[in-house]
């Protein structure tokens, strides 16, 4: 049987570091934020206190690392089921899941959530430059996607406009993701298909813009 191959330090401290963070995320989900410090994450991941300190200075710096690392994790995600979309683009299934994935990632972790979101609008806040961030990552490639799905964006308007879109999109995915995690929308199914129904807005401004585009301008 051959031996396992013996970690480098620099993997050995890679994992200890993801214990960290695991265990900083399980705490903050199933305690809350007052109760996530350096003692406690460092005692549930099974590591010794002075060791939190080789990758963490402290609880701001650990909570703003795991923003960090969850928010890269939404990004991804949502950039996965966004590409599968564009490829079938009259898939509404597919539509579907771009819905539902950001849903799925903010109920399982509904405490970071609602963090983030009242980290947002504090600049004192160790989430706060991860949400804002994360935001406008979100806008960014929401307006890249209808830009390939042929919304218009020839003019510094059509560009504003596809930005109130994205941020319209973002705004209602996170109240209704609050109107889940608090029991008032408890079927998740439904809440994606009410996503999928505002999307007819956009649509038809889409159409419009069409319609109104000279004879031989008018996108196929």
């Amino acid at each position: 049987m051959a031996l396992a191959r013996r970690l480098t330090r620099k993997e050995a401290k890679e994992v200890t570091r993801r214990r960290l963070l695991r265990a900083a995320l399980e705490i903050l989900n199933e305690k809350g934020e007052t109760d996530v410090s350096a003692s406690t994450v460092s005692r549930a991941a099974g590591i010794a206190q002075p060791s939190f300190y080789e990758h963490f200075r402290n609880k701001n710096d650990l909570l703003r690392a795991l923003g960090d690392e969850l928010f890269s994790v939404m990004r991804q995600a949502l950039g996965d089921v966004r590409r599968s979309a564009l490829e079938e683009p009259t898939d509404t299934e597919r539509m579907r899941d771009q819905f539902r994935r950001p849903l799925e990632v903010i109920a399982a972790n509904p405490a970071w959530f609602r963090l983030a979101l009242r980290a947002r609008h504090l600049t004192s806040s160790p989430l706060g430059d991860s949400s804002r961030e994360m935001i406008g990552n979100t806008r960014y490639d929401i307006v890249e996607e209808l830009i390939q799905r042929g919304y218009p964006h020839d003019s510094p308007a059509d560009v504003r406009r596809l930005q109130m879109i994205a941020d319209g999109y973002i705004a209602l995915t996170e109240t209704l993701a609050l109107g889940h995690l608090s029991g008032r929308y408890p079927d998740l199914d439904e809440v994606v298909e009410m996503l999928l129904l505002f999307t007819h807005g956009p649509r038809d401004y889409r159409t419009s813009h069409e319609a109104a585009a000279p004879a031989g301008e008018q996108e196929p």
